[in-house]
């Protein structure tokens, strides 16, 4: 691929990783308004954001499997201009459940993108500057999350809700324009079998987790849903070992322990990390007393250290090793939950500042190198099922930390709201979730120091068998 066209990639690929995170973060500041304007529930408007990233997780594997089968470019191509369409069609919605229907299916076409992006990008891009590339991938993430409250804010107070859609359609269809310049390949015929039964219990299973994960304080609904959908992945699994067209190689993660690896470690950093800002943005309203905006301005530190530092985490990648770079990573993760769980009432704000921007280094140096060491441990042949498996566990990893979280909050707190007068609960309940989230975090750490001493003995017995031979040949 000439240069013009690999620059082509990075771009597209990092204006949709900026625009489907910041359409998540930023339509949740939209909600209240949205709410009041359609009448809707609460129950209602749970669901406008539970059904994209329902949706979105389901359909990861499929569509990575299928893009391997038949091309990832026009997979790629497509969703992001169906993401564009239906992301512009909520604009024009007159009631909630339109809202609904409409964020299932974006959802559903953003799984397009989400499950190639990153198997475009490897693809494309030499090994020598693949980390630089993903590392402003990973940096687009963040700034998606991090400017959508903010933005999305701004724009809600000054010109309406409405406009969030409206105005994403213009990062988005930049990003179809270029893309279609650029990556002009077809969807191609193809031999290997699509394994449809493997699809439709994979897809109902995710789903069944990511709903029920999130609704765990709904009564019956929530445990039913979550415990249906972990059967359901055991089945799932139980299917593809005995299937003659698998949707999931099992093999790949018995025979490349770098990829089961680095796919267990990226499940469990988000497992271990993800419900952090939603403990500390109650923590800072209801214990500190702190106002919205003034636990926005410090919550933000996190994502903008990240946003900062990734393209160059990404930048050393290339140089040393990923591995190395990866479990300083989750060391400093570990180290930022470990000091989220000593946080008491009188914590001062520096402390605080201090923790994020630990948090903020951490994710920087893991995200862009386990990226790399997942990619890069698959064949060329399997890059979009690497992609989507990253996306699905992504995922899964944000719905299982808020799971640990919810379990706390029923237990200690039961139905009591968090308020000030219960700042005390409040705070049991971070300290206990925190804890679990840090041994989460240490178990990752211990998985990624075997990673390294693994890799140093494989580099040492080469070096061996090397110096052998020069000695026979001498």
């Amino acid at each position: 691929m000439d240069d013009a066209k690999k620059k082509a990639v990075i771009f597209t690929v990092a204006v949709t990783q900026f625009t489907m995170p910041f359409m998540f973060s930023a339509v949740g500041i939209t909600l209240p308004v949205m709410g009041r304007e359609f009448g809707a529930s609460g129950l209602d408007l749970s669901l406008v954001e539970s059904v994209y990233i329902g949706s979105v997780a389901a359909l990861l594997l499929p569509f990575g499997r299928l893009a391997d089968m038949h091309g990832r470019q026009p997979m790629f191509r497509l969703g992001v201009l169906l993401f564009a369409i239906f992301t512009l069609l909520i604009g024009f919605a007159q009631n909630i459940e339109t809202v609904i229907c409409l964020r299932m299916i974006q959802g559903m076409v953003g799984g397009m993108g989400i499950a190639t992006n990153m198997a475009l990008l490897t693809n494309s891009v030499p090994k020598d500057e693949r980390g630089k590339a993903m590392g402003l991938a990973v940096a687009a993430v963040y700034v998606g999350l991090s400017a959508g409250p903010y933005v999305g804010g701004l724009v809600t107070s000054h010109m309406g809700w409405r406009w969030i859609y409206y105005l994403s359609m213009i990062p988005l269809g930049i990003s179809y324009y270029v893309a279609h310049r650029n990556l002009n390949g077809k969807f191609r015929p193809s031999d290997e079998k699509f394994d449809y039964p493997g699809s439709f219990v994979v897809a109902l299973s995710v789903a069944a987790i990511v709903f029920g994960g999130t609704s765990l304080g709904a009564g019956w609904f929530g445990p039913a849903a979550l415990i249906s959908g972990l059967l359901g992945v055991a089945l799932f699994v139980y299917m593809q070992n005995r299937s003659e067209s698998p949707l999931v190689e099992l093999t790949l993660f018995k025979e490349r322990r770098d990829f089961s690896d680095a796919a267990l470690v990226q499940f469990i950093n988000y497992a271990g990390t993800f419900g952090i800002v939603f403990l500390f943005s109650l923590y800072m309203q209801s214990v500190k007393g702190f106002s919205p905006h003034d636990a926005g301005l410090v919550l933000v530190i996190q994502p903008i250290v990240q946003a900062v530092l990734s393209p160059l985490c990404g930048r050393l990648a290339d140089k040393f090793s990923p591995r190395v770079l990866a479990l300083l990573g989750m060391l400093a993760c570990t180290a930022g939950t470990i000091m989220g769980a000593m946080v008491t009432a009188d914590t001062s704000l520096p402390y605080l500042y201090s923790m994020f921007v630990v948090l903020g280094i951490g994710f920087a140096l893991f995200s862009s190198p386990n990226m790399i060491i997942l990619m890069s441990s698959v064949p060329p042949s399997r890059y979009g099922f690497a992609s989507a498996i990253s996306g699905g566990l992504r995922t899964i990893g944000m719905v299982f930390s808020m799971v640990i979280i919810a379990i706390f909050l029923s237990t200690v707190m039961g139905k009591a709201p968090v308020s000030p007068e219960s700042a005390a609960e409040y705070l049991t309940v971070m300290r206990f979730s925190l804890s679990s989230l840090s041994i989460l975090c240490g178990i990752a750490v211990l998985i990624s120091i075997r990673a390294v001493l693994k890799r140093q003995r494989v580099a040492k017995n080469g070096l061996c068998v090397q110096s052998a031979g020069n000695s026979k040949e001498g």
